[in-house]
Parts: structure tokens; C-alpha cells; sequence
């Protein structure tokens, strides 16, 4: 890669750095740790970028490095729990499971082609941006939980824990998140174009 190269990939990452960090403090409510996490993200990017292969668009992948550096601050508030936590925490994170999705290189160990169906993929990226749109149409509580749920993938414990709400108050605002999600996208994302 020359130096032009690097240099556009630098100014594409520096346009991209806003909503990054909204993501982040979207998902962390601390302006401090949602720095952090856009910052470890761009340096991960930057010290990563002839890695990257234009199998999606440059923002798709900034958002996935962004997705571990959130979780790895998740993680890490999560280590600071009492030590009478620390077994029950044991119990529920099994890593093997995550291990096995990836090389020992942090490749995935079965990678998807995104470019075995063109339309598929553009019609995809199409329909992310509608969702991002939809998704600032939520409360910022049932915009939380619902990237919590879907994106971080976090089980409902951890994500009641996050936002500071019971179980069933938790399925009540996925429920109606879920339900203004499919009525946006209903009305501004057509299937047949």
C-alpha cells in the first residue's frame, strides 16, 4: 500500500470518528470510556489497515474492531465485582466457544464472501443505513438495549445490569424497540428496489 493509500484511509477513518465515538457512548454512558474505546478502536485500525480487504465498507469494519473495545471495557468493569461474584461470572462466560469462532491470528476461522452475491451485499448495506437511521428514532434507553441485545450481544442479565432495569422491564422496551424498528423499516426500506 503507498503512501497515498494510507493517507486516504486516514482521512476516511478521521470522517468517521464522530459516529464511532456516539456509538461507543451510546453502549458505555461515560464520555471517558467511550474516548477510550473509539481511540483503542482507530489505533487498532491504523496499526491494522493493510489488513483490510474492502469485503465491506470501511465504517462496517471500524464498527467491528469498535464492538470488541466496548465489550473488552464491559469485561473489564465487570472484573471489579466483589470477589463472592467472581464464580458465578465463571460460570457464565464460556470462552472456548468464543475461541473456536476464530484463527489463533484473530482471523475468523470460517469466513463470510461477501462478494459471492453483489446485490445481496449492496442491498445490505442499504438496509444498515436505514437501520441506523430507525434505530436514532428510538429512546436512547430502547436504542441501548436493543444494540446491547443484538450487536453486543450481551444475555439479558448482563444488559438489565448495564441499563439499570428488571428482566421483565427489559423484554417490555425490546418488545416495543423491536416494534418501532419493523415500523420504520416498513415504511423507509423497499424490499422490491
Amino acid at each position: 500500500m503507498n503512501h497515498s493509500d494510507t493517507s486516504n484511509i486516514v482521512d476516511e477513518i478521521a470522517t468517521l470518528r464522530d459516529a464511532l465515538f456516539h456509538l461507543a457512548l451510546l453502549q458505555l454512558r461515560n464520555k471517558s470510556e467511550a474516548e477510550d474505546a473509539t481511540q483503542e478502536a482507530i489505533l487498532a485500525a491504523l496499526e491494522s489497515h493493510t489488513g483490510f480487504e474492502h469485503r465491506s465498507s470501511l465504517k462496517t469494519w471500524l464498527i467491528s474492531i469498535l464492538r470488541f473495545k466496548v465489550l473488552d471495557i464491559i469485561r473489564a468493569k465487570k472484573r471489579l465485582l466483589p470477589v463472592s461474584n467472581m464464580a458465578k461470572l465463571e460460570e457464565e462466560l464460556d470462552v472456548t466457544v468464543f475461541d473456536s469462532l476464530f484463527e489463533e491470528n484473530g482471523c475468523w476461522s470460517a469466513p463470510k464472501d461477501a462478494w459471492s452475491d453483489p446485490h445481496s451485499h449492496v442491498e445490505q448495506v442499504q438496509f444498515f443505513k436505514i437501520l441506523e437511521a430507525c434505530l436514532t428514532n428510538l429512546s436512547p434507553t430502547a436504542s441501548r438495549a436493543f444494540l446491547m441485545r443484538e450487536w453486543l450481544e450481551l444475555s439479558p442479565d448482563e444488559t438489565c445490569a448495564q441499563i439499570g432495569v428488571s428482566s421483565g422491564n427489559l423484554r417490555v422496551i425490546l418488545y416495543r424497540a423491536r416494534m418501532q424498528l419493523r415500523h420504520c423499516l416498513d415504511l423507509k426500506w423497499d424490499r422490491n428496489a
